[in-house]
C-alpha cells in the first residue's frame, strides 16, 4: 500500500488520500478518500499504527493560489484564514492524541500568490511543483517536521480527478518528505472549511502513508484508509466553524471534539479510484 504512485520532476509522491467529493446536509461538499461508510461489525472502525511518520502538533499553511484571490472573491482569503485559525485553536484536534499525537496545531501562516494561476484539470505534481517553487523563491517558510503546505484554489478550479474536492499528499525535497494539501472552493465557507479539515485530520496521522490506516474491511472499496474517510457524512460546528469528524478508536465512534451535536446525512455514493497494492 505504501508504494509510490506518482512522480514529479524527478521527486516520490506518497500515495496517501485520493479524495472524493460527498453531500453534505448544508449542500456543501467534503471528501473522502477512496472509501465510503463502515462496512459494519465490532472492528469495523479500526485504524492500527505502521510506524511511519505522524505530525503530533500540525502547522497548517495556507496558500491562495491564483489572480483570482486579488478581487476579493466569497468567502474572502481573509474570511477562510480566520476561519481556519478558530478551528486550530478549538479542541478539535484533541481526539488525536490516540494517534501518537498531542491534539494541538496551528495556523503557521497564509499568503497570497498571484503570479500564477492553478490549471483547471490541475494535478497532484503541479501543485507539489508549484509549493516546491514557493519554498525556493522564499515566498512561504521553508519546511519543518510538523508544516503541511494548503492550496486554497479559487473558486470554479477543479482537478483532473472528476468529482475530488480536496486531498493531502507529500513529495520529497532534498532527502526530506514534504507534507502538502489542496482544497477546491465551491463559494462556501463551510464547504472550505469541512474539506480542509478532513486532510488535516489525515495528514496529521498519515501524512506518508505509513501512519495510521484501517485494518482489512474498515472501509467499503480498495484503496487509502483513513480516519476521516469512515465519517465523511457527519459534520458539526466548533466555535461557528463547520468541521468534518474523524474516527476515534478510544469511542468506536466519529468525533467532533468541542462540537455541537453532529448532523448525520446519507453520502451519495462514490467510486474507488486508487487501488490497492
Amino acid at each position: 500500500m505504501n508504494t509510490p504512485f506518482r512522480s514529479s520532476a524527478g521527486r516520490s509522491v506518497a500515495a496517501v488520500a485520493a479524495a472524493l467529493a460527498v453531500v453534505l446536509s448544508s449542500g456543501a461538499a467534503l471528501t473522502a478518500s477512496a472509501a465510503d461508510q463502515p462496512t459494519g461489525g465490532g472492528q469495523h472502525g479500526l485504524f492500527v499504527d505502521k510506524h511511519g511518520r505522524v505530525l503530533p502538533t500540525p502547522q497548517l499553511y495556507l496558500i491562495y493560489w491564483g489572480t483570482a484571490w486579488r478581487t476579493p472573491p466569497t468567502p474572502t482569503a481573509d474570511q477562510v484564514t480566520d476561519a481556519v485559525r478558530t478551528l486550530m485553536e478549538s479542541t478539535y484536534l484533541t481526539g488525536l492524541t490516540q494517534y501518537r499525537g498531542t491534539g494541538r496545531g496551528a495556523l503557521r501562516g497564509s499568503t497570497l500568490v498571484a503570479t500564477s494561476d492553478p490549471p483547471v484539470g490541475f494535478t497532484d505534481e503541479q501543485v507539489a511543483d508549484f509549493v516546491d517553487a514557493q519554498i525556493t523563491a522564499g515566498t512561504i517558510p521553508t519546511p519543518d517536521n510538523q508544516t503541511v503546505y494548503g492550496v486554497v484554489m479559487p473558486a470554479g478550479v477543479t482537478p483532473g480527478f472528476t468529482g475530488w474536492a480536496g486531498e493531502h499528499n507529500s513529495y520529497k525535497r532534498s532527502g526530506q518528505h514534504i507534507p502538502y494539501a489542496w482544497f477546491t472552493n465551491a463559494g462556501d465557507l463551510a464547504s472550505i472549511t469541512g474539506i480542509i479539515s478532513h486532510e488535516l485530520v489525515e495528514a496529521a496521522t498519515d501524512p506518508d502513508g505509513s501512519g495510521f490506516l484501517g485494518v482489512e474491511g474498515t472501509c467499503d472499496g480498495p484503496g487509502w484508509c483513513e480516519i476521516a474517510d469512515i465519517c465523511q457524512s457527519t459534520s458539526s460546528t466548533i466555535d461557528g466553524i463547520t468541521a468534518q469528524a474523524y474516527w476515534s478508536n478510544r469511542d468506536n465512534d466519529c468525533i467532533v471534539p468541542g462540537s455541537v451535536p453532529p448532523e448525520s446525512v446519507q453520502p451519495e455514493p462514490v467510486a474507488a479510484t486508487w487501488p490497492r497494492t
